[in-house]
Formats: C-alpha cells, structure tokens, sequence
C-alpha cells in the first residue's frame, strides 16, 4: 500500500513539472510575440546644418579686377579725372614729362605693364583729362581694335551716336555717349583704326576738327 502511495506521489510530481515546464515556455513565446508588435526606432537621417564657415562656391565680395579694355572712361586704373600725384604714389606711370609746346603746361606719362602703350595727358591742375591708345591688344568693350575698319566701326556702332570727321586728307570717327564722354578713333589712310583718343567727345571734336594737339 505504501509503495502506491509513493508511485502515485512521484507521477503527480512529474505531472507538476512537465505542467511547469509547458507554462514557462508558452510564456516566452507570448513575451517574444509582443516583442514584434513594439514598434522599432528608425535610425536618425543626416541632415545638412548651418556653419560658420564660407561654401566655397560662395562668390567673393568686393570689386573684380578691371579687364583689359578701352572705353570712353578710360583703361585699366586710368580711369579720366585720375590724380596724377595718385598714380605716380602707386608706381602706375612711366615716362612722365612736362609738356612741350603747344601744351607745356600739361603733363604726359604712359601706363605700365599691360598698359605700356596707353598714353596720358594731365592738365596743369593733375587731372588725366585725354588718353589715346596704340596697342594692338587693348580693345573697347564693344570689340573695336586697331586695324578694324571703318565700315566695320559704323556696324559696331550702330546703336550709337557717331560721326565721320574729316580733315583735308585726315579722317577720323567720333562716338559719343549719353555721358558726353566718347573715343575718337583715327584712321589711316587704308581708313582703318590707327588710334583711339577717349575724352570729352566735344573736346575730342573741336581739336580733331581744329587741327589742334588736344591741348
């Protein structure tokens, strides 16, 4: 009687714990099944931020470098109503000299550099007041040279005012601005671009016309 007491004893025993045993597994699969439904953490996206620092694409501030051009204003740094104290201060002259008969009391001087073949006239007072360009590598904005031909300079001009001056057998174009400012463009006798004088383009008139030295 005692040992089915004791049988019966260690089945409810095993019973109890395979019982356990399922109970604590059916557990861990729910506790796993919720685990799936939480929802998940994206992961953070890079986003650009604000620096202190300059883009390098960023355009520098400031004044760009004149070009390379001759205009009814002047060239380069010799822009008309230059000091002449200024330029001369700032290594931008050569061959400066007092002026000769029929204009001594000026002052003459040529550009430097890229614009050794500009010459300029300043007045008693030191104002650059004339410059006529000889160089065969200075252009005007609109794209006139030495050596461009008259016919072709009218075409240029189109849009603006300009004049055939002649003198005797010397002929020259005038083109004036809405500033009152203009280039006189000399021709030589193939009635092509020999030089350029930019000016007050009444002054550049009168002396062309005159015969004058543009005193």
């Amino acid at each position: 009687m005692r040992c089915h007491v004791d049988q019966l004893a260690s089945s409810r025993a095993r019973l109890f714990a395979v019982s356990l045993l399922a109970l604590t597994a059916l557990l861990a699969l729910t506790a796993a099944g919720c685990g799936k439904d939480q929802p998940t953490t994206a992961a953070p996206v890079n986003t650009p931020r604000a620096t202190g620092g300059t883009s390098s694409s960023a355009t520098p501030s400031g004044s760009p470098t004149p070009g390379v051009e001759f205009s009814v204003d002047g060239a380069g740094p010799y822009q008309l109503g230059a000091s002449l104290t200024e330029l001369q201060s700032a290594n931008l002259l050569d061959e400066v000299a007092k002026g000769t008969a029929p204009c001594p009391q000026n002052t003459t001087a040529r550009g430097t550099n890229t614009w050794g073949d500009v010459h300029l006239s300043f007045r008693a007072d030191g104002k650059l007041y004339l410059l006529v360009n000889r160089s065969t590598s200075i252009p005007t904005p609109s794209g006139a040279w030495l050596g461009t031909s008259l016919t072709d300079l009218m075409k240029i001009y189109a849009a603006v005012p300009g004049q055939v001056l002649r003198r005797g057998t010397t002929t020259a174009y005038l083109v004036t601005t809405l500033s009152g400012r203009g280039i006189l463009f000399e021709l030589d006798p193939a009635q092509k671009v020999s030089a350029m004088n930019a000016g007050d383009s009444s002054f550049l008139r009168t002396n062309f016309n005159g015969g004058t030295d543009f005193c």
